[in-house]
């Protein structure tokens, strides 16, 4: 155990349900006089909408999404899909010439009877092959996009099923890792467009990351971290929760320490760092420090080529964990807007909740509105410190797994290694209560003063990458 500290503490050595509203009147005096919503957008490479997990077979699914998401873009054409299929393959042949051939770049679009309210393209190289469908414009060919976004609200095992999804697709197939010089503009444009729809979109998950910190010449073929990266990053990071996964060290084994995440460029002081934990056990290899953490390790994700198919292997690294991360916090910010009656999604002038003041009578909504600043801090401050194994985590990983986090001593310092904890269902729980006003917010002036050389450290790294070329 003192090695395990030791190689952590090295690893950081250069970085100083519904809510009762507390009214006393019923949860429905509140919760269920409206119904609240949560948007995530993925950027990633696609998804597969004929998976059962991101099926929505209520009357909504079939209604315009700017009906019940007030700032959502107008004249947004829908993709009708064969949903019925007996098998993938049976769904692209129906839908090959009258659907997919007819997409367009950069268009948005929605897919009625699923949760997706949002899917768009930025990836050029992408055509549409239906033969083989090798690659098509928003489908997924290889899997990692379908993964992160079922992660994010899948029916049966995502952090937030009640949530809708944006698929964002600006990263080509190659499992999170961007290398080519075209990739990047790809993935600055999804995060961009994204942070620009914040006033519907109310958080993004990023699971890709560049092979490089950074390379100011832009010459070398491989994509590094820049300026044009880390302004866009940071940009998008102040209009609404952005996550990143941090990474999974050196071929995603035990990599010796140190990997400081506050070296690339994506990590800009206003994004929020996504770590891992495996089945409530010790992760050593995914790259630290980080804000918070999900599992990441053989957990449960949905296949890119089936209708119905997940399995509890599908999922794996930080690329699960950040959106998971995602979906929990958009989860908690519903909570927020069924206490308020705030049937509204995305960020407004700074607030992501709002209605009448007293309706909560103490606590972060007690003046009837919850800032974009006070959602983070609850996500934040309510994560859960000693995580142990959730139904949604899969089965452990014995090459890499550590002693289970509820078992080391209570003076271990979460923070140098999954920084202010678990977005998990404890953790849901524990804000819905702070958010009614029946539990303060925890005291985690440790992880804060960690987290201001964490701080420091990250805008330092984002002044020297914004002011060069």
């Amino acid at each position: 155990m003192n090695r395990f500290l030791a190689l952590l503490c090295a690893a950081l050595a250069g970085v100083a349900a519904l809510v009762v509203p507390a009214t006393g009147a019923p949860a429905s005096a509140v919760a269920s006089a409206v119904a609240s919503f949560g948007v995530v957008a993925l950027v990633d490479t696609g998804i597969n909408p004929y998976n059962a997990v991101f099926r929505d077979r209520s009357p909504l699914a079939q209604r315009y999404p700017g009906t019940y998401l007030p700032g959502y873009p107008k004249h947004v054409p829908a993709l009708r899909l064969t949903l019925n299929a007996p098998s993938y393959a049976d769904a692209l042949r129906a839908d090959c010439d009258r659907v997919w051939k007819h997409v367009r770049l950069g268009q948005l679009y929605w897919i009625p009877g699923t949760k997706i309210v949002g899917a768009i393209s930025f990836n050029p190289s992408l055509e549409i092959a239906c033969a083989g469908m090798d690659s098509s414009l928003i489908l997924d060919s290889a899997g990692h996009g379908t993964m992160t976004a079922s992660r994010a609200v899948a029916t049966g095992y995502g952090a937030c099923p009640q949530c809708r999804i944006v698929s964002v697709q600006a990263v080509k197939d190659n499992f999170g890792l961007i290398t080519l010089t075209d990739d990047a503009a790809q993935a600055r444009r999804g995060v961009e467009w994204a942070g620009a729809n914040s006033g519907w979109i109310d958080a993004q998950s990023n699971s890709w990351g560049p092979a490089a910190p950074y390379d100011p010449t832009g010459q070398t073929g491989i994509l590094s971290g820049s300026s044009a990266l880390a302004k866009t990053v940071e940009a998008a990071s102040q209009r609404q929760l952005a996550f990143f996964a941090s990474g999974n060290g050196a071929s995603n084994l035990n990599a010796p320490p140190p990997r400081p995440t506050v070296g690339y460029a994506q990590v800009a002081p206003s994004a929020i760092v996504v770590g891992g934990v495996d089945s409530g056990h010790v992760l050593t290899w995914p790259n630290v420090p980080v804000h918070l953490a999900a599992d990441a390790c053989d957990n449960w994700g949905a296949s890119y080529d089936s209708t119905t198919e997940s399995t509890d292997t599908t999922g794996g690294g930080t690329s699960a964990a950040s959106p998971y991360v995602a979906g929990g916090a958009v989860a908690e910010l519903i909570a927020a807007r069924r206490l308020l009656g705030d049937r509204r999604t995305g960020v407004r002038d700074g607030v992501v909740a709002q209605g009448r003041a007293g309706v909560v009578k103490s606590g972060p909504l007690a003046d009837g509105k919850l800032t974009l600043a006070e959602w983070r801090r609850v996500v934040l401050t309510t994560a859960t410190t000693r995580p142990v194994a959730q139904p949604s985590d899969g089965p452990t990983c014995p090459q890499t797994v550590g002693p289970e986090w509820h078992a080391l001593p209570a003076a271990f310092p979460e923070y140098v290694a999954i920084g202010y904890g678990v977005v998990d269902a404890p953790a849901r729980a524990l804000a819905a209560k702070v958010l009614a006003g029946t539990a303060p917010m925890p005291d985690r002036s440790a992880t804060d003063t960690f987290f201001s050389g964490y701080d420091a450290a990250s805008r330092a790294a984002f002044t020297a990458y914004s002011s060069s070329p």
